[in-house]
């Protein structure tokens, strides 16, 4: 028999070390998986792709768009603006903001009124004209077909003078009112304006005066609509010394087939719910036989691969139980700084499939899943709060300025900033743009969640080759929008020169997409950026101002990390109102 194998003294010893060795080794390993410092997702490929990105404004060309666009097979609209010195760039806004609203309808043309010729109406349905330069010459063909053709024409804010002189006891005879008689009215006297039998409000300083036109007693034009007006909650005259001494005046009216309405309606939107008359007048022009009707949609914001499954399965439970079919905008990539500060990580919704088992269960009870965004951030930017997911901007460069107007004072953000436009993102070629919104779908796709076929913009702004980008990708968009100045006449899109618009109705935008609307807003529970808390009882008077527009919708976002009484108090007030909640692809 062998003798047993056994070891030196020297090579226990040295086994020994050898054994501790490995065991601080297994240690550290273990400490290292285990260590809170590190982030899931911390360096990785996500991390670096979206971390990445080149530096300064964004240059080069911008995606163009017709001035013809809407839903064809409907009535068809031209809108008029004034192209004239500094005034362009509003008048050109403002045609946008009302091409897009008609197009509810069917399709608009945009162009110059200086560009009207002989008996082009006749090829429309119906004419807008927004008046924006009181010193602009309008062609005499225009003014002629006005007073001579039978197309339905809504005449907006300046320049009905024009109509005087030569053209004036034509227009008498025609229309029964003089267009050089008018009540000046200060507009702080005018914070409401009656419609339908509602009071609805009016924003005093988007104008310094009021022109409303003269109507007698017993005419035929039809008052649609009447200034009224207030001083300290009491009545008072219109106009100090008028020796009738009415304390309402015209501010739309309707005779043959003219709708005169006497301001633009389309400043501070947000507080200015004349804009809702603005967008019901055109029923009247252009499909008066319209049945009213009261629809709501709710959709449930910012779910991305943090967010709680519990949460998202209780929001699903409450409105599958109520009977509200809901949206869900989902971020398919998250990117957010360590806690340190020092780093950045990168999930996606294939990271967390809890989260994507919770978006399934909310499909199956009712909920239609939308991509909103792909990261919801940009870069490394504050852009402007911390560029973490869910907070930043996406498609376009944003501060936080200590002042309202220019010149701005940017820096740190906090609750009495003022958010404003700084430019164009680094990366904001089209086809920059279009890839990172595949990305994002694609995602959700790979997660087994279905190809969304409605796209949101984060924080709903863009630059103008974004909004291409997505119309290339999306047939839909549910938002509200940014417009930029220039659009039409190609000159190229600047910081702060840009119209935000909600919409009552859905629409088909210059930027060649649905957009169904979200007009109300959503749950805040401080204040943020100087726009006062919103509670509940705000979304439902939001939607009771509506109530304003024939096709009435109510349309406002939850975030589901809110306490969901939020939720049920403000469906139960809609509902109240007669509103009924649909599918956001039934809205009218």
């Amino acid at each position: 028999m062998s003798k047993t194998f056994q070891l030196s003294r020297g090579q226990r010893a040295a086994w020994v070390a050898g054994l501790f060795v490995l065991l601080l080794m297994s240690t550290a390993v273990v400490f290292g998986l285990t260590n809170d410092s590190l982030r899931e997702g911390q360096g990785s490929p996500l991390a670096k792709e979206y971390t990445t990105v080149s530096d300064g404004e964004g240059e080069g060309s911008e995606a163009t768009f017709p001035a013809t666009f809407g839903e064809e097979g409907k009535a068809s609209t031209l809108v008029l603006y004034d192209k004239t010195d500094n005034t362009s760039s509003n008048g050109e806004l403002y045609a946008v903001a009302t091409g897009n609203l008609v197009t509810h309808f069917g399709t608009a043309e945009i162009k110059p009124v200086a560009e009207y010729a002989d008996n082009a109406m006749n090829d429309y349905d119906a004419v807008v004209y927004i008046g924006t330069d009181s010193a602009a010459t309008l062609p005499p063909a225009f003014l002629d077909d006005v007073l001579t053709s039978d197309t339905p024409v809504m005449w907006v804010g300046e320049n009905l003078n024009a109509m005087t002189s030569d053209r004036a006891a034509q227009f008498r005879s025609e229309f029964g009112w003089d267009p050089g008689q008018t009540r000046t009215v200060s507009s702080d006297l005018v914070h409401s304006v009656r419609y339908n039998d509602k009071d609805v409000a009016r924003y005093t300083d988007s104008v310094a005066i009021l022109e409303s036109p003269v109507v007698e007693s017993g005419s035929s034009v039809q008052v649609l609509a009447s200034a009224q007006c207030r001083k300290d909650d009491a009545p008072v005259s219109c106009v100090p010394d008028n020796a009738d001494g009415a304390q309402d005046v015209p501010w739309a009216v309707r005779s043959e087939n003219l709708t005169f309405v006497s301001e633009i309606p389309l400043d501070y939107i947000d507080e200015n719910d004349v804009y809702l008359i603005y967008s019901d007048l055109f029923y009247g022009l252009l499909a008066p036989d319209t049945a009213a009707v009261k629809q709501a949609a709710v959709r449930l914001e910012d779910v991305g691969p943090e967010s709680d499954p519990a949460d998202l399965r209780a929001m699903a439970d409450y409105l599958q139980e109520a009977g509200v079919p809901f949206q869900v905008a989902v971020m398919p990539i998250h990117i957010a700084k360590t806690p340190e500060g020092d780093d950045w990580y990168g999930l996606s919704l294939l990271d967390r499939p809890e989260v994507v088992d919770a978006l399934k269960y909310m499909q199956e009870r009712g909920g239609t899943l939308i991509q909103h965004g792909t990261t919801h951030q940009f870069g490394t930017l504050d852009n402007p709060y911390s560029g973490r997911s869910g907070e930043d901007y996406e498609f376009y460069r944003y501060g936080c300025s200590a002042t309202a107007r220019q010149p701005f004072e940017f820096g740190e953000c906090s609750n009495t900033s003022y958010i404003r436009q700084i430019g164009r993102i680094a990366e904001d070629s089209m086809e920059q743009h279009t890839a990172r919104i595949e990305k994002g779908r694609q995602v959700m796709v790979d997660a087994g969640l279905g190809e969304p076929e409605i796209f949101e913009t984060p924080h709903y702004a863009a630059s103008p080759n974004a909004y291409a980008a997505m119309t290339d990708v999306y047939d839909a968009r549910y938002e509200q929008s940014d417009y930029f100045a220039g659009i039409l006449s190609g000159e190229p899109s600047e910081a702060g020169q840009a119209y935000s618009q909600h919409f009552p109705y859905t629409v088909h935008d210059i930027y060649g997409s649905k957009v169904y609307p979200e007009n109300l807003g959503n749950i805040t529970e401080s204040e943020q950026n100087n726009h006062a808390t919103r509670d509940p009882e705000f979304l439902i008077s939001r939607a009771e101002a509506h109530l304003a527009v024939r096709e009435s919708t109510a349309s406002f976002f939850f975030h589901p990390y809110l306490d969901i009484n939020y939720l049920k108090d403000t469906v139960e007030g809609i509902r109240e109102l007669g509103y009924e909640f649909v599918p956001v692809t039934e809205l009218k």
